[in-house]
């Protein structure tokens, strides 16, 4: 039975946010990941490469992932002022794929988790 969880990313004084949506299949792979953001072309860029990159893969290995599943996969450079964009989309997907470990009952306390997850 697939199972879907949203990790939702914004940071304080920022009008970015981003929302990735992750779809478990009962593998625990990756069966789809979809996206919402804020009204931004370089953030829909990277939430787009992002979700790209997500498919099939375990939501164990989310947790792994850094901003260069964005910055290597992104359709246009990303200029040096908005790199943290690449950053929220990851973060994004980390919360998603840390509620679906904790709703199954999987640890994780391994690296990969920024303060605002912990």
């Amino acid at each position: 039975m697939e199972q879907v969880y949203t990790g939702k990313m914004q940071p304080l004084d920022a009008a970015e946010w981003a929302a990735i949506t992750l779809t478990a299949a009962a593998n625990g792979a990756i069966a789809a990941a979809t996206f919402e953001c804020a009204d931004d072309p370089l953030l829909r860029d990277c939430c787009k490469a992002l979700c790209g990159v997500l498919a099939d893969k375990p939501l164990y290995d989310v947790m792994q992932m850094n901003n260069n599943a964005v910055y290597y996969n992104v359709e246009h450079d990303l200029p040096r002022d908005r790199l943290y964009l690449a950053s929220i989309a990851v973060q994004a997907a980390k919360k998603a794929a840390l509620a679906y470990l904790n709703a199954n009952g999987v640890p994780y306390e391994g690296e990969g988790l920024c303060d605002c997850l912990k």
